[in-house]
């Protein structure tokens, strides 16, 4: 899935879990009322795992980008794919 689908995914479980603590603030059966602020909370823990996932994943990629920089620094100038396109020119 692409970053966009994944900011939706989360601002989709926050708008839920606020349209069922509204529910429930305007239900006057406690039993109810208790259904519905679990449900909030059961979308806010999604919305909680999608922010912690998608941190993971950009950490992830971070330290790819790190570990990729690193070894294009310590590769001698010829072997630089620009320069042997240059070079052939």
């Amino acid at each position: 899935m692409s970053i966009l689908d994944d900011f939706v995914r989360m601002r989709l479980y926050r708008e839920r879990a606020a349209e069922f603590e509204l529910l429930a603030d305007g239900e006057d059966s406690p039993n109810v009322r208790l259904r519905y602020r679990i449900i909030a909370r059961h979308y806010r823990e999604l919305m909680d795992r999608e922010e912690q996932a998608d941190k993971r994943r950009m950490t992830d990629r971070i330290e790819q980008l790190q570990r990729q920089r690193k070894h294009a620094a310590a590769l001698p100038a010829s072997s630089d794919p620009q320069f042997l396109f240059i070079a052939a020119e």
